[in-house]
């Protein structure tokens, strides 16, 4: 058997997968090729993706935000302050918490107190990065962690010079703030912030402090209108840590499929981005076209292996960029 390479790639460009097996044809999809391979926008195909966040650890956090959100197994991005203010006094029970797959810890710098030059900017972020990476000694390091600028504080230091520092550190930054009871006046309100972000297909997100308690303090019953809503789209929502949502984008943005051969029983393809694969190696979630009598098939890619179902003659899958060579085997 001949093999022939195809180039595909991803962006809306007609992409090629041909079989050679003298006469032989594949029959695939109605309207679609066989190996034609898309990169869904969000993960698992989710409409949409939308952030929770909670800044300056405060102390509500513990007693009334993880709780929640361990109730109904939705993340939430935890902006902490690990030098200064209310968690000091309370890290043995964050040292309790932070390993549960809800809490992801992000970066507020290490004491919330602002930057008056680089310098000083540059020890904020080392020291909390440092503070995450005790918390969480499981995981790799480096890696990438989440930003968000602390507020109501002196800043004097400039966009470009933040932005060399958050590279120096493998920081990304999340978007604005943008939460209750600040640009939010009701739970109604937040509520419908979660449907925008379903109504447009984006990114949306609701930011915090204090809740039921502390400062800038967002009720409990507005807190669990909006748990209650991410819980009722989970179908439609991907709820994200900023770091995956951003890696998620980042990747799909420059992503390039290249069908390697197709066959009757089998297509293999590769799955490579731009971005570096020592911190952008978050899976991405695959759609491909498989001749129409396919029913289920096996996914390989390095030492991982899933079977998966075929509808209308698609087949829907993860794969890692740049982690080896992609085969789809009928069953």
């Amino acid at each position: 058997m001949r093999e022939i390479f195809a180039s595909v790639r991803v962006r809306g460009i007609l992409r090629l997968a041909v079989a050679a097996c003298g006469l032989l044809a594949i029959q695939p999809a109605a309207g679609a090729e066989v190996g034609e391979t898309q990169v869904l926008k969000w993960k698992d195909g989710k409409k949409a993706v939308f952030l929770l966040a909670f800044d300056d650890s405060c102390p509500t956090h513990l007693t009334n935000v993880i709780p929640e959100l361990e109730k109904r197994s939705i993340v939430g991005n935890f902006y902490i302050v690990p030098g200064k203010g209310t968690l000091p006094p309370k890290k043995a029970q964050w040292d309790k918490v932070v390993s549960s797959p809800v809490v992801a810890l992000q970066n507020h710098t290490f004491t919330h107190v602002g930057a008056t030059d680089v310098a000083q900017l540059d020890e904020e972020f080392a020291k909390a990065n440092e503070a995450i990476k005790a918390f969480t000694p499981g995981k790799k390091w480096p890696r990438l962690i989440g930003y968000g600028q602390p507020g109501g504080v002196p800043w004097k230091v400039s966009k470009e010079e933040v932005a060399t520092l958050l590279a120096k550190h493998h920081l990304v930054e999340r978007p604005p703030f943008w939460g209750p009871p600040i640009h939010q006046k009701s739970a109604e309100e937040c509520v419908a912030t979660i449907d925008k972000a379903l109504a447009s297909g984006e990114m949306g997100h609701l930011d915090m402090h204090g809740v039921g308690g502390d400062w800038l303090v967002t009720p409990v019953e507005w807190f669990t209108a909006i748990l209650d809503k991410l819980d009722a789209e989970r179908e439609n929502l991907w709820v994200a840590d900023v770091v995956h949502y951003i890696q998620y984008k980042k990747e799909r943005e420059s992503a390039e499929v290249k069908v390697l051969q197709t066959v009757p029983r089998g297509i293999r393809l590769t799955l490579t981005t731009k971005e570096d694969p020592a911190f952008y190696d978050l899976p991405l979630t695959l759609e491909t076209t498989v001749p129409a009598d396919w029913k289920a098939c096996t996914v390989k890619q390095g030492e991982l292996e899933k079977t998966v179902a075929v509808k209308d003659g698609l087949v829907r899958y993860d794969a890692v960029p740049g982690a080896g060579e992609i085969r789809l085997l009928a069953k």
